[in-house]
């Protein structure tokens, strides 16, 4: 009999943001790849009249994407973030009276929660109710940066890390970090994997013409939110120092977020706007595109997990500069496959680019071919059979 298991995720991708969690959904479905029965439950925002959030009131209740099914389930919200040390019960209210007719049609052997708050601890509290064992991933944000937020989500994020009965890390810094906050917990890491067979090397000519970029500029990628903690104003200040020294150099911005005007206004301020390229948001499928585009791509976050986007260039063969946050330097290698930038230093950031870009462009094709070369361990593939081995290990150990 296949083996079932419940994912409930706040992050995932929904009609408002289909790249929301998109990591999570490619190990979904690498899980239902490798003989894992997968059902997803995705709690959405629920506040009356609050305009913003008028794209969750439209959704499906149900949907399936690429074979999975999804149900999202309106959860009481607060606009801002406010009462945030609540969400984790919010969560937990909401999801007991979904699941308890769910799990009628689709009897789970096991919870799987993205994210130890407020998901993990909505789970936790769901593991005596249903009597299943209950596996949080850590992916980042979750313990580096909610517990600062407030002593109420501090307590919670421990209660969460108790009520686990086993921990998944996207990397070993994550790891220790929830083993500081609660000594003694089953932790485990496993990294974050890759498609190979949608992120490969293409011909960058071709790719460019595709998308409609010049063939002859120098190009540094950057894929993500625009949110402050990705350090994108420290990106910028980087990047008009590269124009001074090469006109020909671009910065292609593939994402959105509520800075995007105020990032804008840098760019005019410092001179830079016909440098750096705004794109929006892209589809999944398009961001291979995009990277093999790249001569190099770059992150400039204050604090990460594991970022995909590390493991998807490496995929496509592209050299990688980004700051030394969370996971970063457990998979890239400094010197050999890109560079580590201390956090917040433009300058250090600055120099990095121009090296790949501007002065020894022959290097960024010598570390994109180790970034390939070490990509092949960085699967979906493998990260599914180690997740599917580590819930047999605890279905096994709840028998015996």
């Amino acid at each position: 009999m296949r083996l079932k298991v419940l994912v409930i995720s706040h992050m995932y991708p929904n009609p408002a943001n289909p790249m929301s969690g998109i990591f999570v959904h490619n190990q979904v479905k690498a899980l239902a790849a490798a003989g894992v029965e997968c059902r997803v439950v995705s709690p959405i925002p629920r506040f009356p009249l609050y305009p913003k959030w008028k794209a969750y009131r439209e959704f499906p209740k149900r949907t399936v994407m690429d074979g999975i099914i999804i149900d999202y389930v309106p959860t009481w919200m607060f606009p801002g973030g406010f009462f945030f040390g609540m969400y984790g019960m919010l969560y937990y209210w909401s999801l007991s009276r979904h699941l308890t007719a769910l799990r009628r049609e689709f009897p789970f052997d096991l919870i799987h929660c993205h994210t130890i708050y407020p998901d993990g601890h909505a789970g936790g509290k769901l593991k005596s109710l249903f009597g299943v064992p209950v596996v949080s991933t850590i992916h980042g944000s979750d313990i580096r940066l909610y517990p600062k937020r407030s002593r109420w989500v501090y307590r919670n994020t421990e209660e969460a890390l108790r009520l686990s009965d086993q921990i998944i890390a996207v990397s070993d810094r994550l790891r220790k970090e929830a083993l500081e906050m609660v000594a003694g917990i089953e932790a485990v890491t496993i990294y974050n994997g890759f498609d190979p067979t949608r992120f490969y090397p293409r011909n960058q000519k071709e790719v460019r013409q595709q998308l409609g970029l010049d063939k002859q500029h120098k190009i540094a990628l950057f894929v993500g939110n625009f949110y402050p903690v990705k350090g994108l104003s420290h990106l910028l200040t980087a990047f008009a120092q590269l124009v001074k020294k090469d006109p020909s150099v671009r910065l292609v911005m593939v994402g959105d977020g509520p800075l995007k005007s105020q990032l804008q206004r840098q760019c005019r301020e410092a001179g830079i706007q016909d440098y750096v390229l705004f794109q929006g948001r892209k589809p999944h499928d398009e961001i291979p595109l995009w990277i093999n585009a790249a001569d190099v791509v770059v992150l400039s976050s204050l604090s990460e997990g594991l970022p995909s986007i590390l493991l998807e260039s490496m995929g496509c063969g592209k050299p990688f500069v980004a700051t030394d946050v969370g996971g970063i330097a457990e998979i890239l290698q400094h010197r050999k496959t890109g560079f580590l930038v201390k956090p917040e230093d433009a300058d250090e950031l600055a120099r990095y680019l121009s090296i790949l870009l501007i002065e020894e462009e022959g290097l960024a094709h010598d570390m994109g071919e180790r970034a390939y070369t070490l990509s092949g361990s960085l699967t979906w593939k493998e990260n599914a059979e180690r997740v599917k081995r580590l819930y047999e290990q605890m279905l096994n150990q709840q028998v015996g």
